[in-house]
């Protein structure tokens, strides 16, 4: 057991590394302290020596109207290029969906015929209709389900959804599909969104992707469908773990919040956040908010951290106590002395801005531009004051400042599109798939700004 601010970490599977910016709380309570998990997933040293492990794939391609002409010719080749990718051992099954939902695949071996079969299914494939994502992504987790099941050995089961759209059609509810993505994790089967354009539901594709174990990304252009697809394919061969869950055992009174969109449960004192798949020696931060009661001078109260796991090569779950770490009790001056873990509070910042960034886009879409202008006030007032003493955290501020005033009036589709990617693969740690530079989060506050 810690007993004062000293990272804990667990060595199994991947390597789990919890610390806080600080651990001295005020006995009169309310104080607010962060907890820094670091994950790094373990490192696939056998990967060019090795047979890689079957690839059980289902591709879920939008046909509804609004893709018609070049993304749905991208979505097209992209298809096309994975089948050339595919080997001898994969299976793919191929959907599509508009107002009704075709199987054009089902499960299909990628032999040379096979691959000639869906290659066929895949060049007539034309628009129509209206948009049940809901419904297409489905029927294409049934055929990587279905597959599953026959398998005589462990399969990577992955379902790639692409849409430019928001479902208007079947089940629309973003928390009803992230609850369908959860248990198809669970089992096994991980879905990873593109987003296509500038029409798309952000918040139903990143939905299903987080909660689906996989990666959401945005092809704004038709051409980039193609680079993204062949990218996220190249990802899903190369994850060592699946299906990470972090848990948390909390003292009576402390409560837990999530900076990010990373999905999380509370169950009494029980906190877990779902982190889903990551590729090979990748590190991803989660930073969780604690707020503590009150307690008597010089008592402590521990913070149990855990994890849980799977590989890709096995249905078996895995799992590992990390440690404790302790908060302990103090005054209130005794409090204001105490120095921060200067690395952790660098990684609290960063994670903080990019949760209030995404946060204030979510409610200015949404119409509520007073409630986040009111929002971004709130936590600029806490947050400037955290920053304090941080090197290099002073244009993390100087962007929070900038923003207030722009959330209200509307930021474009496209505007905003790009803000909740950046923001979103910054608190997960991913990488940007695509070749073209975007601007920066505050380089599109700024020129919004000019425009207002």
């Amino acid at each position: 057991m810690t007993h004062a601010n000293q990272p804990i970490t667990g060595q199994t599977g991947p390597l789990l590394t919890a610390r806080l910016d600080r651990s001295l709380v005020n006995i009169e309570g309310g104080s607010v302290r962060h907890l820094v998990v670091t994950v790094r997933a373990p490192v696939d040293d056998s990967a060019a020596t090795k047979p890689r492990q079957p690839l059980n794939l289902g591709l879920v391609i939008d046909a509804s109207g609004s893709m018609a002409g070049a993304p749905l010719d991208a979505a097209k080749s992209a298809a096309l290029g994975v089948i050339e990718a595919l080997r001898d051992a994969d299976h793919l099954s191929l959907v599509s969906f508009a107002s009704d939902c075709i199987c054009h695949a089902n499960g299909v071996r990628m032999t040379a015929d096979g691959r000639q079969t869906a290659a066929e299914a895949i060049r007539p494939l034309d628009t129509r209709g209206s948009t049940d994502l809901g419904g297409g992504w489905l029927l294409g987790c049934e055929g990587v389900a279905r597959r599953q099941a026959a398998a005589d050995a462990p399969e990577r089961n992955r379902v790639i959804l692409l849409s430019d759209g928001h479902a208007n059609l079947g089940e629309c509810d973003p928390g009803v599909l992230a609850r369908h993505a959860r248990a198809l994790q669970d089992h096994g089967v991980l879905t990873s969104t593109v987003g296509i354009g500038i029409g798309y539901s952000p918040i139903q594709l990143q939905a299903i992707a987080e909660q689906g174990g996989g990666r959401m990304h945005d092809a704004e252009r038709p051409e980039e469908i193609v680079e993204i697809v062949l990218a996220e394919l190249a990802e899903t061969l190369t994850t060592t773990v699946e299906n990470v869950e972090l848990r948390l055992t909390l003292p009576d009174g402390m409560t837990a919040e999530i900076y990010g969109t990373t999905p999380t449960t509370t169950a009494g004192n029980r906190f877990s956040a779902l982190l889903g798949a990551m590729t090979s020696g990748t590190t991803r931060n989660i930073v969780i908010k604690l707020t503590c009661p009150p307690g008597a001078a010089d008592s402590r109260l521990p913070i149990g951290v855990a994890a849980s796991w799977r590989t890709p090569d096995s249905p078996a779950a895995h799992a590992c106590e990390v440690g404790s770490l302790e908060v302990h009790y103090g005054s209130g001056q005794a409090c204001l002395a105490q120095p921060r873990d200067a690395g952790a509070a660098k990684t609290v910042a960063e994670q903080w801005q990019a949760h209030i960034y995404h946060r204030a886009v979510v409610l200015n879409q949404d119409g509520e531009r007073e409630a986040a202008a009111t929002f971004v006030k709130r936590e600029l007032q806490y947050f400037s004051t955290y920053c304090q003493g941080i090197p290099g955290t002073e244009r993390f501020v100087r962007g929070i400042i900038e923003l207030l005033p722009s959330v209200l009036t509307t930021f474009s589709a496209r505007d905003a599109k790009e803000m909740l990617l950046s923001t979103y693969k910054m608190t997960r740690g991913e990488v940007d798939r695509r070749s073209v530079r975007r601007e920066t989060v505050d380089e599109i506050v700024r020129s919004h700004r000019k425009k207002q």
